[in-house]
């Protein structure tokens, strides 16, 4: 029973990512050196020098693992969620150590190392707690560290439970047996294990067999039946969890909050995680702030080519709706003749997109220099300023035009869920092959349900190759 019943301390895991911490602040000093020869940068720096640097990284990383709830046993999640939770850590961490460096004006510490320090511990977290993982589902699979439940359910729910416990190996359950709510009497098998009795039974089965968890799995109509069951457990101090067919097809995310002694579940087609979209924001300023002071030069090249082939302004103000149909004016350079909108009205018959798009491949409209622009993707660089103004992201969909959102159908509505990006899937992937507006809003809604700072980071490395190739011309 102790072997089968093994519990690993919360502490243990937080203890390995301390010593995973410092056993990277250490091997950081190697690797910059490594770095420094091949690169021709900067100059050594002393261990000794950067060494009360350690307590405040042991500090703020723990603060923020602790923030991020990262996972102790690895039971009901996976190694990818483990990788965003290292990569919200990581991340986290440098920001908030080199605003702390920056403020204070702590110039002996190399910045350089603090940012190879970051790869590193990211690298060995990585290491680490898959090599954790692998441990644990071997001790798992050697009959350690099991936990007994009991699955109260319907019969057909009941068999697909099943399945999925049987599949998940490395969630280390035992299946006691099952309360059924149908017909099946005491005694009965379903897929190996035994009816243990009605609902009704519940204490009497809690009572007279060892389990550390219950699972409700019941449809909708069925769960009020069993408040009583979940009193019951909360009594006697077994942890519960809900299976339910209420959210199936209806949302992505679901949220619960007790408020006021109120529980209130929040449901929602896009992620909610505040931490990550404050970081998304940081980066989105950092980026912004930093590619605008860059490409100065390179605006005032573009703006005296637009001034000097063609009448009109430089740039060109787009009103577009973002956020929650929250409407603003955006900027690109003009890459069309003064009169483009009114053209428009004229051309509208050889629209190539299917939908509320206009789209014409060899568009009349287009200047020389607006041509080269938007191969390349030039165009699009001004947006920086509203990225850093907030209405706009570096990634996310396309913002619509007012008059587009007209003619909007009810699910291309989703997309105003999040806010409007420069690039997004449909970038990376090649604008101009897509020539359905509805292939393109798909894009877009998959982006959403599947959003994380991972995703974002993929397809800023992909749209580089794509703008810099002009594969992401419109």
């Amino acid at each position: 029973m102790l072997r089968k019943h093994l519990r690993l301390t919360p502490g243990v895991p937080l203890m390995l990512d301390l010593i995973t911490i410092i056993i990277s602040f250490v091997l950081t000093f190697p690797f910059r050196d490594l770095m420094v020869n091949i690169f021709s940068f900067g100059g050594k720096i002393s261990f000794f020098s950067h060494l009360p640097l350690l307590p405040p990284i042991l500090m703020i990383w723990t603060i923020v693992i602790k923030f991020n709830n990262n996972t102790v046993t690895f039971r009901y999640t996976s190694f990818k969620n483990e990788l965003r939770n290292i990569l919200k850590t990581v991340l986290s961490g440098e920001v908030i150590l080199l605003m702390i460096l920056y403020s204070f004006r702590i110039d002996h510490i190399s910045r350089t190392f603090v940012w190879f320090f970051g790869f590193v511990n990211f690298c060995l977290l990585v290491f680490q707690k898959y090599f954790y993982l692998i441990v644990l589902e071997y001790m798992r699979e050697k009959g350690y560290n099991r936990r007994p439940v009991l699955v109260v359910s319907d019969s057909d729910n009941s068999k697909r439970i099943f399945d999925i416990i049987k599949k998940c190996t490395d969630w280390g359950l035992d299946i006691v047996g099952f309360l059924d709510c149908n017909g099946l009497q005491p005694g009965a098998e379903v897929m190996g294990s035994k009816v243990l009795g009605k609902l009704k039974d519940l204490p009497d089965v809690l009572h007279s067999h060892y389990i550390e968890e219950v699972i409700f799995a019941l449809p909708v109509a069925k769960i009020e039946k069993a408040k009583d069951l979940l009193i019951q457990c909360e009594t006697e101090g077994v942890q519960t969890r809900i299976i339910s067919d209420f959210f199936s097809g209806l949302v992505s995310h679901t949220e619960v909050e007790i408020v006021h002694g109120v529980p209130i579940i929040s449901y929602s087609t896009v992620p909610r995680n505040e931490w990550e979209i404050v970081f998304k924001r940081l980066i989105d300023i950092a980026v912004s702030t930093i590619g605008l002071m860059m490409l100065s030069p390179i605006f005032l090249i573009i703006s005296a080519a637009i001034k000097l082939t063609s009448k009109g302004p430089v740039f060109y103000r787009w009103k577009v709706v973002g956020l929650n149909k929250k409407k603003f004016t955006s900027y690109k350079f003009r890459t069309m003749v003064q009169n483009a909108d009114e053209l428009k009205k004229k051309l509208e018959a050889q629209n190539e997109m299917k939908g509320v798009v206009f789209k014409m491949k060899n568009d009349p409209r287009i200047t020389p220099i607006g041509r080269f622009l938007r191969k390349f993707s030039l165009d699009e660089l001004p947006q920086l300023f509203s990225v850093l103004k907030g209405d706009m992201s570096l990634v996310g969909p396309r913002p619509p035009l007012v008059t587009e959102l007209r003619e909007f159908k009810s699910w291309h509505r989703r997309k105003l869920s999040v806010k409007p990006g420069i690039t997004c899937l449909w970038q990376c992937s090649g604008r101009n092959n897509i020539s359905n507006f509805d292939e393109w809003v798909t894009m877009d809604l998959k982006y959403i349900d599947q959003w994380s700072l991972w995703l974002d980071f993929k397809i800023l490395l992909k749209t580089i190759p794509a703008v810099l190739t002009g594969r992401g011309a419109s």
